[in-house]
């Protein structure tokens, strides 16, 4: 979770893929919170958490008609494949070396 002082302003949620790769599949800022560098701050939190931990890389992902994919590549993350499952937007999966 993310404050800003007393305020909550978001979450960032994961678990592992595969059991050994650390997969963020949830990263929510609070619209009023938008735009002002928090989801960068967020992220970069959790990946060096992640890299303390022992883990080499992250992953996550987003459908492709969302503007999230701009977020993740501004911050390094870089696309490594995708799923299409019937009547559902392409899933898009993001990867980062720590």
């Amino acid at each position: 979770m993310m404050y800003q002082g007393d305020t909550f302003i978001g979450w960032l949620r994961f678990g592992l893929f595969w059991d050994n790769i650390p997969f963020m599949n949830m990263l929510y800022i609070l619209e009023a919170y938008r735009g002002q560098g928090n989801g960068t701050r967020l992220v970069s939190f959790w990946e060096k958490e992640m890299a303390e931990k022992g883990y080499r890389q992250v992953l996550t992902s987003t459908q492709a008609n969302e503007q999230a994919q701009f977020f993740y590549r501004k911050i390094g993350y870089t696309e490594c494949g995708a799923l299409l499952l019937p009547k559902e937007p392409l899933e898009m999966f993001f990867i980062k070396d720590l």
